[in-house]
C-alpha cells in the first residue's frame, strides 16, 4: 500500500480530500467468542478468477471464491501505480488469507471457515457500493455465516 507522502500530487490531493460517508443505519454488535465464529472473508482488491471478464473500474458488483477455486486461479485486477502486487504473487493468501482461515477451523480456532469468499472492487465508492453490499450481506446471513473479516487492500 502507498503512503500519501508517496503518491503523485495529484493522487494524494484527491485521497486527502476525499469525503467519507456516513450511513446513518450502521449496526454494530459486540463480539462474539472465536469458537462461535462462522467466518467469511470479503477483499477490496479487485480479484477475479483467471478465466472471469476484467472487472470493471468502478464495478460496485462482487467476485465469489469458493472452496474448489485455487490460488493459482485468482488474479488481482485492481490496477493502480500505487499498488504493489509482490507479495500477492508469491502468495494468494497475503490478499486472500483463505488457507489460514481453512486452518483457524481445522483447529477450532474458529467455528467454520466459509465455503465461499469474496472480492469488491476497491476504487469504487462506498456509497455505490452499498446496494450490493447489503445483498452479500444478506446471502451470508442465509448461509449462516456471522462474521466477516474485511481486508481493505
Amino acid at each position: 500500500m502507498a503512503r500519501l507522502n508517496e503518491m503523485v500530487e495529484g493522487l494524494r490531493t484527491t485521497v486527502e480530500t476525499l469525503d467519507c460517508p456516513t450511513f446513518s443505519d450502521a449496526a454494530f454488535t459486540s463480539a462474539r467468542p472465536l469458537n462461535e465464529c462462522r467466518v467469511a472473508l470479503i477483499s477490496t482488491a479487485g480479484l477475479m478468477r483467471r478465466n472471469d471478464d476484467n472487472v470493471p473500474g468502478n464495478s460496485d458488483d462482487y467476485r465469489s471464491f469458493d472452496k474448489t477455486c485455487q490460488n493459482r486461479d485468482i488474479l488481482i485486477n485492481h490496477i493502480s501505480v500505487n499498488f504493489d502486487r509482490t507479495a500477492f504473487a508469491e502468495d494468494a493468501n497475503t490478499v486472500l488469507p483463505k488457507d489460514l482461515l481453512k486452518t483457524l477451523a481445522e483447529d477450532g480456532t474458529i467455528a467454520k471457515a466459509a465455503d465461499t469468499h469474496y472480492s469488491f472492487l476497491g476504487a469504487t465508492g462506498a456509497a455505490q457500493l452499498e446496494k450490493n453490499a447489503k445483498r452479500l450481506a444478506e446471502e451470508l446471513n442465509e448461509l449462516n455465516i456471522n462474521t466477516v473479516c474485511l481486508l481493505p487492500v
